[in-house]
């Protein structure tokens, strides 16, 4: 599931492109800078919404180049009413990928998430430390055998290989396995991830402790 992150100062928008965007991904909405930055350094985006201007300061722009140094494929969107052929150019220079006007339509947005959702897609099929991971599939194959894992473990170990390199929390696991994930403990997380770990003839999950999991490209 694609996680976005949109910063947007003006609650109505906010509530209504939020809403919109919910039924397609999974999204958190902060109008400030500090929650945008407390998010930032907590979980991993797909695609981040950037407003520039916040309490009628153009902070948004500030944000692009924290984005790309913690990870160059989250895709960027700059939405602001700053339309000017200049604005816009400065925001692509700095890194961002669109740029949409405001006021604009939600069908476009959806649309404008999913192509550059799609253009920062990783490879379907991932080689780590010969275990030959196919992302479309759901299969794995080491020196011609098929790793079987059960669905859940398959959807917990595909979830961190699909943000591969980046540490991924417990919630954010939780987020993305269970539809009311505030209902499951989250040693439920470490139990799945102990038995992953059995099936594996490879150990290339590791923990981060206080953090999370990680499966770290092999270089």
């Amino acid at each position: 599931m694609i996680r976005i992150l949109m910063l947007e100062d003006d609650p109505l928008i906010s509530k209504l492109v939020g809403s919109y965007l919910s039924h397609h991904f999974t999204i958190d909405c902060v109008e400030n800078l500090k929650d945008a930055n407390n998010y930032l350094d907590q979980l991993h985006y797909d695609v981040i919404l950037l407003d520039r201007n916040i309490d009628g300061e153009d902070v948004g722009m500030n944000l692009i180049s924290k984005i790309k140094e913690k990870n160059s494929q989250t895709g960027i969107i700059v939405i602001s009413a700053y339309d000017t052929i200049s604005d816009k150019i400065a925001g692509l220079n700095l890194g961002a990928d669109d740029y949409l006007d405001k006021p604009f339509d939600n069908e476009e947005l959806l649309a404008r998430i999913n192509a550059l959702a799609r253009r920062h897609q990783t490879s379907p099929v991932i080689d780590v430390d010969g275990l030959i991971c196919d992302m479309e599939k759901k299969s794995l194959i080491y020196e011609d055998q098929q790793i079987l894992l059960s669905k859940k473990e398959s959807d917990l170990f595909f979830t961190l290989l699909s943000k591969i390199s980046q540490v991924v929390s417990k919630d954010e696991l939780l987020d993305a396995l269970y539809l009311n994930p505030q209902n499951i403990s989250s040693n439920t997380i470490d139990a799945t991830i102990k038995n992953i770990r059995k099936k594996l003839p490879v150990q290339i999950i590791k923990t981060i402790k206080t953090r999370g999991y990680i499966i770290e490209k092999i270089q």
